[in-house]
């Protein structure tokens, strides 16, 4: 299921996965204080391949969307995303900030810095400040590594599955990739409210209006009820099952 009109998260997080498969990683273990998750983390990805792997998808995702030719309000959304990446807990990286032509209330980010925001969701914030909650809130998610950390816990199932079904244990297998894909989609919710968090933060030190993420989620709740959240029959599709948390628990976070 698409997460509500998320604000603004991973949700092309299956675009990406399929060319970070066919990338080798190093294959060592780093280890490394993560500024923005505030936690020591261990990662077979290093900075170079995220970056390597953020650039090679960003230019499939270019070559299959349109990019907005106003210039103006590319520049306006580049300004301020750099006045937020000078003040997140990653700056090591070159952050790139992109508007696509496209009406849905959306944005995404990518490994190594790459930001792409629709120009439907331009529109839809009120001024600088609803429009750098959004942006703040994609940088959170680079800062602090949830696409990286998301695609190493999948090839963590990949592994599991493999070691079980080698062992004649399919059963376990089955069973196996089921708790840990819940626990995958429990962990995304968590690094959406992380992201918010993250974002306010880095709004504040960057001298924008932090109130500004609120108003802007609110618009999303007006938009998510014309969402359809319900699976065949009536039945009411679980929170668990989905990659988001919904705007009102965003909201209360």
């Amino acid at each position: 299921m698409k997460a509500p009109r998320a604000m603004f998260g991973a949700g092309r997080m299956a675009r990406w996965t399929s060319v970070c498969a066919g990338l080798a990683l190093s294959g060592c273990v780093g280890s490394s204080f993560n500024l923005a998750t505030q936690r020591q983390e261990y990662t077979i990805t290093s900075t170079e391949k995220e970056v390597e792997v953020g650039r090679r998808v960003a230019r499939r995702i270019e070559d299959e969307v349109t990019i907005l030719a106003d210039e103006t309000l590319q520049q306006r959304v580049r300004d301020l995303g750099q006045r937020l990446v000078a003040v997140c807990d990653r700056r090591e990286l070159v952050y790139h900030f992109t508007v696509i032509e496209d009406e849905d209330v959306n944005a995404f980010s990518l490994p190594g810095g790459y930001v792409f925001v629709n120009d439907g969701l331009v529109k839809k914030a009120s001024g600088d400040d609803e429009l750098a909650g959004v942006l703040a809130h994609e940088v959170a998610h680079v800062a602090a590594r949830h696409a990286v950390k998301r695609y190493e816990s999948s090839l963590g199932i990949q592994i599991v599955q493999l070691a079980t079904l080698a062992a004649r244990q399919g059963r376990t297998a089955a069973g196996a990739s089921i708790a840990m894909q819940a626990a995958q989609l429990a962990y995304a919710r968590q690094d959406e409210l992380d992201a918010d968090r993250l974002a306010v933060k880095y709004l504040q030190a960057a001298g924008f209006d932090a109130r500004a993420m609120l108003t802007f989620l609110e618009k999303l709740r007006e938009l998510d009820r014309d969402e359809p959240h319900y699976l065949p029959r009536g039945v009411v599709r679980p929170q668990y099952a989905l990659t988001h948390p919904y705007v009102p628990e965003r909201l209360l976070a």
